[in-house]
């Protein structure tokens, strides 16, 4: 079960507890990731830490099947395939993860949407309307949106939709996320 999940540029980290009460930390870094040939499944390699240590090179081709793992050259280890089989045994203990696939997976997915929410709100205010789908997006340069003219534009929002509606951008990035997902 992951306890903690944070992002931070170029790298996704979650913590899981295990049956023994320790944490295992698992990180992508070095994600590289190709939107065009992404067709069944997401195109990517990464480099995979458990724990703080290099653990394996992670890529799929994306063109679906399940993702390739390497011994990652840092990694001392004298035999790798044992190693992976005890990381998904411990994954596989727990009803709601199928192994070290789902969690690169769940990672990389999250890395990829919290990196294009932040490029979003870079370059917008995102705007939702409490209780519709979808949001609108205020483009800062189009509608001249700088800090100095921020709180304005707050005073429209409010003038046009009342107490119903959320900036994203006015919230820390994880819960903007968050928000972003849920809506």
């Amino acid at each position: 079960m992951v306890d903690t999940l944070f992002m931070v540029t170029g790298m996704a980290t979650a913590i899981f507890n295990t049956n023994n009460n320790n944490t295992m930390k698992i990180t992508l870094k070095n994600i590289k990731h190709s939107e065009f040939a992404s067709h069944e499944t997401n195109c990517f390699q990464a480099d995979i830490y458990i724990d703080g240590k290099p653990f394996a090179c992670v890529s799929n081709d994306g063109q679906g099947g399940c993702d390739m793992h390497y011994k990652h050259p840092k990694n001392p280890t004298n035999d790798f395939y044992a190693d992976l089989r005890k990381v998904n045994e411990h994954f596989q203990e727990d009803s709601s993860l199928y192994g070290l696939d789902c969690v690169v997976s769940d990672l990389l997915v999250d890395y990829l949407i919290t990196r294009d929410v932040k490029k979003l709100m870079a370059r917008n205010l995102i705007v939702f309307i409490k209780g519709e789908k979808g949001f609108y997006k205020y483009g800062k340069k189009k509608y001249n949106i700088t800090k100095q003219r921020i709180g304005f534009f707050y005073n429209h929002l409010s003038e046009k939709f009342a107490d119903n509606w959320v900036c994203i951008n006015q919230m820390p990035l994880a819960d903007a996320v968050a928000y972003f997902r849920a809506n």
